[in-house]
């Protein structure tokens, strides 16, 4: 899909198979260690609602044999080298990120960022900064793949919100690139 207004959005479906989907999912959670930040908003700590993992060439921990296999197969489908992953744990629908575009890869004009889920299904909003009440919701299962590309970091606003119908674990792989 491609939304309009500026960005390039696409879904995949399944990207990956369910049973390499989990597997991918036990060597996660047999590897990745989860930290869980505080950031000060309105003159006290809170924690973030969300766990979070890094892995890759320029982190304290390098790629697994099995996230390096996805960073490579990720590569060719889009012809741009990922040099890291972030990992977002939500432990379960309570747990969310807010609207936010992925900012730290400013110094890329047109940033490309893969995301994969992992776990149980949830929902990724996305917005038009130009006309925020206009929402498009994607319900992402197990192995299914969305890339950002183009103008969409520019343009569009994401989030995963809160649902307290949610009791299952999902966790969200965001490949990225490093500026040069």
């Amino acid at each position: 899909m491609t939304p309009a207004r500026g960005g390039d959005v696409r879904l995949y479906r399944g990207w990956l198979s369910p049973e390499r989907a989990d597997a991918l999912l036990a060597s996660i959670r047999a590897t990745a260690t989860w930290v869980q930040e505080r950031r000060k908003m309105y003159d006290r700590f809170v924690d973030v609602p969300r766990e979070q993992a890094w892995f890759g060439d320029d982190r304290e921990r390098g790629f697994t044999p099995e996230l390096d296999a996805v960073r490579r197969e990720l590569e060719a489908l889009r012809g741009v080298r990922f040099s890291h992953v972030l990992l977002n744990r939500y432990r379960n629908g309570r747990d969310s990120v807010a609207w936010h575009n992925d900012h730290e890869v400013e110094h890329i004009a047109q940033p490309v960022i893969a995301s994969l889920t992992l776990g149980a299904t949830r929902a990724f909003d996305l917005r038009p900064k130009a006309d925020r009440k206009k929402i498009v919701s994607i319900d992402l299962d197990h192995g299914d793949l969305i890339v950002m590309a183009g103008n969409t970091q520019t343009n569009w606003e994401h989030r995963v919100a809160k649902n307290p119908r949610i009791a299952g674990e999902r966790i969200n792989l965001t490949f990225r690139q490093q500026p040069a």
